[in-house]
This record gives structure tokens, sequence and C-alpha cells, in this order.
């Protein structure tokens, strides 16, 4: 099957492959071919990977009101019974990253290991309160999904990616993407961030976790990955040289090797 839904709403996702279930949650204003270089590398190596588009992103259904990481934390854990699964490996990326550490804390035994990039403990601090009017600012205008995105492809990638071919075929790709995105579900998305704080329930996280911090990360610093790390017990910190947010892209074999030996070891 393709879709699925959840309290009225309309989920798409990508599910393949046999072996160990892994659940892939894109970032803010992606989608789940954000996950291509791990995707294709964890189905060479035998598992299964599942890749929902959040709502309001890629094919899944709009954002009816204000929606929160933790809510959306519940339709994955839907998902995962709408797929007869019980568990699974958890890994995502930014706005992923902060779905998954709420649904590792609210849910302990549907995550076997957890794997989050580039993420957030809060966004309850005045500056990233102010980055997220900024954002609804740019979005709430004409073709607002794409300026954002067209201005932040850089901070996103890093310079060097981006000047690269495979950066201008990514960049072509998530430019259409912003086009199709409506304005008002990712302002709903902004608005349901600003509640957004795993701070003080990070403790009640259970799965064997690894926190990856892009080195010159300047969207998601190092240091919310290490204030992460340090607040779950099970949890181990690697840093993934490079720029960039989205590292994942910029530096896909390096992130892969760091994901594929930790699901290997632990």
């Amino acid at each position: 099957m393709t879709f699925f839904e959840h309290d009225g709403d309309r989920y798409y996702y990508f599910d393949a492959g046999a072996g160990t279930p892994i659940l892939l949650l894109h970032g803010f204003g992606n989608t789940g071919r954000a996950w291509t270089p791990q995707v294709v590398e964890l189905r060479r190596l035998g598992h299964r990977v599942i890749v929902p588009d959040l709502l309001g992103h890629g094919a899944s259904g709009p954002v009816k009101q204000v929606l929160t990481a933790r809510e959306q934390a519940k339709a994955i854990v839907a998902l995962l019974q709408f797929l007869g699964l019980e568990s699974a490996v958890l890994i995502g990326l930014s706005l992923g990253g902060m779905i998954a550490l709420e649904l590792a804390a609210d849910y302990p035994d549907a995550v076997d290991k957890l794997i989050v990039a580039g993420t957030f403990r809060t966004m309850a601090t005045l500056p990233r309160q102010k980055m997220l009017n900024a954002w609804i600012t740019a979005i709430d205008q004409p073709e607002g999904c794409v300026k954002r995105f067209t201005s932040s492809w850089t901070e996103l990638v890093g310079q060097a990616f981006a000047d690269s071919p495979a950066g201008l075929a990514w960049y072509q790709a998530w430019h259409a993407q912003a086009a199709l995105q409506a304005p008002r579900d990712h302002i709903h998305w902004c608005e349901g961030m600003k509640f957004y704080d795993v701070s003080q329930r990070l403790d009640q996280i259970t799965a064997p976790t690894l926190v990856l911090a892009g080195e010159t990360d300047t969207m998601s610093p190092l240091g919310d990955a290490q204030e992460i790390s340090a607040a779950i017990k099970s949890a181990e910190l690697a840093v993934v040289p490079g720029s960039g947010h989205v590292f994942n892209l910029s530096c896909a074999a390096e992130f892969n090797r760091r994901i594929t030996e930790f699901l290997r070891i632990r």
C-alpha cells in the first residue's frame, strides 16, 4: 500500500525490503526523498526501509491546524501499528529528529534503536522563537516556500556541495518540491514547533541512541547534540566533518558509515 490514514489525515509512505525495519523521518520543508542516499545503502545491507512524508509535506495530506512534533509522533506510532510492527529502528533529521525524540520518550517500546541528526532539544528559547517567526514571515508571501528554500539552500548543504554537480541536481529537485508546498501547511508547522521542548523528558528514552552532529552546522550547532547526548543514558555522540545542516546529503558516505556501524555494533 501507499497511503494510510490517522485522525482523518492521509499520509504517504514508501516501504521496501525485508529484514530489520528502519523508519526514516525527514526535516522541515523536505520529503522522504531527502533520505535517498540512506535508503539505497540500507536496502543494500538487507534492511526494510519505511519512509513517510510528514503531514503537509510531499505526497501526504494538508495540515489543517497547528501541529506539534509530539502529535506527529503519535501518527508515526499509528503507522507502525498499521504495518503490523511493534517496533522499529528510528532515524530522524532536524524536525524528523524532534519527532523521533518525542516518540522515543513517549513510546519507548516502539523504538529498538534511535538515531537523530542535526536536531534540537527545545525551541522554547528566544532565539529559536525569533527564528520560527522569521520563517513564518518568509513563507507567508507569494511563492514563500520557494523563496525560503532558495535563501536557505547553502546553509542546508554547505557551499561546496551546493556548487557541485550533485548539489545542483538536488537543488533542482527540491526547488520543484518547494514550489508544490502549501505555505499554510508550513506555517502551521512553524507555530507548532514553538511548543517543542523535550529537554525534561530525554531521560525517559531507553533505546540505544546515536546523536549525530554536523561539524559546521549553524542551524543546529554542536552544543544541541552534546546536550541531547548527555541527557540520554544510552546515547553516544558522533561528529560528521563537513558543512551544512542536511549533512545526510552533503556528507552522505560518512553519514551512512556512522549509522550502519552503529546499527551493526549496537
